[in-house]
Protein backbone atom coordinates (compact mmCIF):
# COMPACT_ATOMS: atom_id res chain seq x y z
CA UNK A 1 0.00 0.00 0.00
CA UNK A 2 1.29 3.70 -0.97
CA UNK A 3 0.97 5.89 1.24
CA UNK A 4 -0.32 9.47 -0.82
CA UNK A 5 1.02 13.21 0.46
CA UNK A 6 -1.31 14.81 2.61
CA UNK A 7 -3.81 16.97 0.78
CA UNK A 8 -3.60 19.65 2.73
CA UNK A 9 -0.71 21.68 3.31
CA UNK A 10 -1.00 25.07 5.38
CA UNK A 11 1.95 26.54 3.18
CA UNK A 12 0.02 26.25 -0.22
CA UNK A 13 -3.03 27.17 1.15
CA UNK A 14 -1.23 30.39 2.28
CA UNK A 15 -0.12 31.08 -0.96
CA UNK A 16 -3.03 30.29 -2.85
CA UNK A 17 -5.48 32.33 -0.97
CA UNK A 18 -2.55 34.81 -1.11
CA UNK A 19 -2.53 34.97 -4.53
CA UNK A 20 -6.20 35.01 -4.95
CA UNK A 21 -6.63 37.97 -3.01
CA UNK A 22 -3.52 40.37 -4.16
CA UNK A 23 -3.75 39.69 -7.71
CA UNK A 24 -7.30 40.60 -8.16
CA UNK A 25 -6.94 44.04 -5.70
CA UNK A 26 -3.66 44.67 -7.42
CA UNK A 27 -4.78 44.65 -10.97
CA UNK A 28 -8.02 46.75 -10.24
CA UNK A 29 -6.31 49.34 -8.36
CA UNK A 30 -3.38 49.21 -11.49
CA UNK A 31 -5.80 49.66 -14.08
CA UNK A 32 -8.16 51.91 -12.00
CA UNK A 33 -4.62 54.27 -11.65
CA UNK A 34 -3.95 53.88 -15.55
CA UNK A 35 -7.82 54.76 -16.23
CA UNK A 36 -7.67 57.90 -14.01
CA UNK A 37 -4.46 59.17 -15.50
CA UNK A 38 -5.42 58.83 -19.12
CA UNK A 39 -9.26 60.56 -18.57
CA UNK A 40 -7.50 63.05 -15.86
CA UNK A 41 -9.92 61.92 -13.34
CA UNK A 42 -10.12 62.43 -9.79
CA UNK A 43 -9.58 58.34 -8.26
CA UNK A 44 -12.82 57.50 -9.09
CA UNK A 45 -11.25 54.16 -11.43
CA UNK A 46 -8.87 53.66 -8.21
CA UNK A 47 -11.83 53.15 -6.29
CA UNK A 48 -14.31 51.57 -8.90
CA UNK A 49 -11.29 49.24 -9.76
CA UNK A 50 -10.32 48.30 -6.12
CA UNK A 51 -14.21 47.42 -5.90
CA UNK A 52 -14.24 44.98 -8.73
CA UNK A 53 -10.64 43.31 -7.62
CA UNK A 54 -12.45 42.68 -3.56
CA UNK A 55 -15.68 41.29 -5.48
CA UNK A 56 -13.68 39.02 -7.94
CA UNK A 57 -10.91 38.18 -4.78
CA UNK A 58 -13.95 36.83 -2.89
CA UNK A 59 -15.33 34.64 -6.54
CA UNK A 60 -12.14 33.56 -6.75
CA UNK A 61 -11.98 32.46 -2.72
CA UNK A 62 -15.35 30.63 -2.43
CA UNK A 63 -14.25 29.01 -5.96
CA UNK A 64 -10.96 27.54 -4.14
CA UNK A 65 -12.60 27.25 -0.90
CA UNK A 66 -15.49 24.96 -2.41
CA UNK A 67 -13.07 22.64 -5.17
CA UNK A 68 -11.08 21.76 -1.90
CA UNK A 69 -14.15 20.75 -0.06
CA UNK A 70 -15.37 18.94 -2.86
CA UNK A 71 -11.59 17.13 -3.37
CA UNK A 72 -11.43 16.66 0.56
CA UNK A 73 -14.68 14.89 0.68
CA UNK A 74 -14.00 13.07 -2.51
CA UNK A 75 -10.73 11.67 -0.66
CA UNK A 76 -12.43 10.75 2.44
CA UNK A 77 -15.44 8.99 0.48
CA UNK A 78 -12.64 6.88 -1.32
CA UNK A 79 -10.49 5.86 2.06
CA UNK A 80 -13.67 4.85 3.43
CA UNK A 81 -15.41 2.26 0.23
CA UNK A 82 -11.56 1.09 0.55
CA UNK A 83 -11.31 0.13 3.96
CA UNK A 84 -15.14 -1.37 3.76
CA UNK A 85 -13.15 -3.61 0.71
CA UNK A 86 -10.34 -4.56 3.59
CA UNK A 87 -12.89 -5.34 5.86
CA UNK A 88 -14.77 -8.17 3.83
CA UNK A 89 -11.23 -9.49 2.04
CA UNK A 90 -10.68 -10.65 5.82
CA UNK A 91 -10.36 -14.36 6.41
CA UNK A 92 -12.25 -15.83 9.16
CA UNK A 93 -11.62 -18.62 11.81
CA UNK A 94 -14.64 -20.54 11.68
CA UNK A 95 -16.05 -23.00 9.95
CA UNK A 96 -19.30 -23.76 8.37
CA UNK A 97 -20.43 -27.32 8.30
Amino acid sequence: MTEQPPSFVPGMVLAHVSLRVIVPLLGGVIAGLVADGIGQTAPLFVLIGTAVGTIVSVLWLRAYIVSGARRLRREDDDRAVAAGAEEHEQPTTERTR
